[in-house]
């Protein structure tokens, strides 16, 4: 753990000096020393070469060699923070207030005045903030926010959001695209086309974007940090502000950069993982397990639904007839109808909560753009529940599970398989990332699966064959869990792999990209979908490169241990019986714990069959 001296916040705030350099030139070792690493970003490590600053902005380095020589940046910090203050806040305290903090607690600098308005005006707003970060549940709109996405926050955690949080401060860490179409976006996040800033702006600006539009839910942690480290540690998000980092999807990423930030006061190693990838779980795993002084760092943590989590189990909290009352009054989507008989013959107590729900849903359709007119709407439902008495509130539903107690996303299987046309054999299923649609919960995203790299061995007594590489399998039913009128989401699913064309062979790979788009519902917890699509593919096998292809199903969640998905799979290239398939299979989950879990299968189509029974291991 970081250990050192820091003056008194307000000091610092007032009267944070200027420093003379009062000792010899600073050996090596002061350099290498972690916490000069962690202030200056200096986590790149090349296959070959030697590491360098993760910051590519040369504002932040005081020598034209500091990005990649420590001792050369230490010597140039100290001798910066020796000149006289010019006065105008370009002095080098006022541009790293960290550092000098630091350096002075070494016994290398010793204090005097400098003005430093910018600075410390940012400083005392933020003199009494806890540190925190938030986590947004991933997003199936953005390929960079599959995964989640973490902030920091600055501020304090609150049961619910008042005026005080929603101005608290959000530091976003996130590259800058230029606006960049999905295909260039992937590709350059791949491979190191974009760079990255830490943005400040206050938290109602992120809440809009990530609870209220993207209907993302978000959890708040709070750390248990001295005052001393929250000082140090918000004097160095001071320095950072505004600086271009290198930025890649995979391993220099919001939760990457974040977690190396936190590690300047604590003493854990928060990227760890055994994959060449940082994703946001990890590190809030990371977090939840790391200590501080003894004591787990996360002080205290809470759930932030977003707005259509909150509406859907408001309106699951009516009673049948303050729900058919609702469906009533909101017949026409344009029109409000609070005269409707069935809404007049609730007391006026029940009818409270049904207004209630309706204006709730009113701005999530607001926050989606609707073609709705959502004014007059909000006005004429705003009249009604004037008129009517105070309603107990809602009750407070089930906190969904934080992201660190999910099943973890690294999966090792291993199956028994029977079948009809095969030799009975072990699978050995292998994915590196993330969670299949049997896994989704709204810890992650409900009705949902992004699976990675998942590969599929076959071992028989006399050979291992490959029987599916999922380089990409993304699947979102997005279903419909209210009546309420909204914008309705397309069911959606993406596949990118190499398959046996059909049960009854081990050795007819052929490869495919398939993409479907189609409806679903929601009726008593079961979910039917159907979606329709097209399937470019190789000919090894099977004829036609083009198939168009057909999805269909239920999907349902029996409890957060058991969900059972079927589906009916038809394609079709219009080339004779080599140009067509179809196949009918069931899966079945039974979680036994937060690393493990049953699965059962059954697989039909015309030329063969097959049965499994297997056990997962997640890390």
């Amino acid at each position: 753990m970081l250990r050192f001296v820091v003056f008194p916040l307000f000091f610092l705030l007032f009267h944070f000096p200027t420093f003379a350099f009062s000792g010899s030139t600073p050996s090596t070792l002061l350099a290498e020393q972690r916490t000069w690493l962690k202030l200056l970003h200096f986590d790149q490590q090349p296959t070959f070469g030697a590491a360098y600053s993760a910051v590519a902005d040369e504002a932040f380095f005081l020598s034209s060699e500091g990005r990649y020589n420590l001792s050369a940046e230490l010597n140039a910090t100290i001798a910066a923070l020796e000149l006289p203050d010019p006065g105008d806040g370009s002095h080098a305290s006022c541009k790293f207030p960290a550092r000098a903090m630091w350096l002075a607690q070494q016994g290398v600098v010793t204090p005097v005045n400098a003005t430093c308005t910018e600075r410390d005006t940012w400083l005392k707003q933020r003199q009494h903030n806890e540190v925190g970060v938030v986590f947004a549940s991933g997003y199936m709109g953005n390929p960079a926010s599959f995964f989640g996405h973490m902030l920091l926050h600055l501020g304090s955690v609150s049961q619910d959001q008042n005026p005080i949080q929603l101005l608290d401060t959000s530091l976003n860490f996130g590259a800058d695209t230029s606006g960049d179409g999905i295909v260039p976006y992937i590709v350059k996040g791949l491979v190191g086309g974009y760079q990255a800033r830490y943005s400040n702006v206050p938290f109602f600006r992120n809440t809009d974007i990530y609870s209220e539009s993207e209907m993302r839910d978000m959890w708040h942690y709070e750390f248990a940090f001295s005052e001393a480290d929250r000082a140090f540690l918000i004097a160095h998000m001071w320095e950072v502000l505004g600086q271009k980092f290198d930025y890649l999807f995979l391993n220099e990423n919001c939760a990457s950069r974040i977690a190396r930030t936190l590690e300047l006061v604590i003493d854990a190693e928060l990227t760890e993982s055994s994959m060449p990838w940082v994703a946001p779980e990890q590190v809030m795993i990371h977090l939840s397990n790391a200590t501080y002084n003894g004591q787990p760092v996360v002080r205290s943590r809470m759930h932030k639904p977003s707005r259509r989590y909150q509406t859907e189990q408001h309106f699951h909290q009516l009673s049948a007839e303050q729900q058919g009352a609702l469906e009533d009054v909101w017949q026409d989507p344009n029109t409000l109808n609070f005269a409707h008989p069935r809404f007049r013959r609730l007391s006026t107590t029940d009818r409270g909560p049904v207004v209630d729900v309706i204006l709730s849903h009113l701005i999530t359709l607001e926050e989606n753009n609707s073609e709705l007119n959502i004014a007059a709407l909000r006005q004429t439902a705003l009249l009604a529940r004037l008129q009517l008495p105070t309603s107990p509130a809602f009750k407070v539903t089930e906190v969904p599970a934080p992201i660190e107690q999910a099943t973890p996303s690294s999966m090792l299987r291993t199956t028994a398989i029977a079948a009809s046309q095969r030799d009975t054999a072990l699978r050995l299923s292998f994915r590196p990332m993330h969670y299949d649609i049997l896994q989704g919960n709204n810890s992650r995203m409900p009705y949902a699966g992004l699976e990675i790299g998942r590969v599929e061995l076959d071992v028989t007594g006399h050979d291992v064959r490959l029987h599916h590489l999922q380089i990409l399998d993304v699947t979102n039913l997005n279903p419909k869990r209210t009546p309420l009128h909204e914008v309705r989401a397309l069911a959606w699913q993406m596949k990118l792999g190499v398959g046996n064309r059909s049960l009854a062979c081990n050795n007819c790979l052929d490869t495919s990209a398939e993409l479907n788009v189609g409806w679903s519902d929601f009726y008593n917890g079961w979910v039917p979908f159907a979606l329709v699509g097209a399937q470019l593919r190789t000919t090894a096998y099977q004829d036609g490169f083009l198939a168009l292809t057909l999805n269909a199903g239920m999907f349902r969640m029996w409890s957060e241990q058991q969900s059972s998905y079927l589906t009916v799979s038809h394609n079709n290239a219009f080339q004779g019986e080599l140009g067509r398939s179809t196949e009918l299979r069931l899966q079945h989950r039974y979680q036994l714990s937060r690393e493990s879990d049953i699965r059962l299968h059954l697989a039909s189509d015309r030329y063969g069959a097959e049965a499994g029974i297997g056990y997962s291991w997640y890390w």
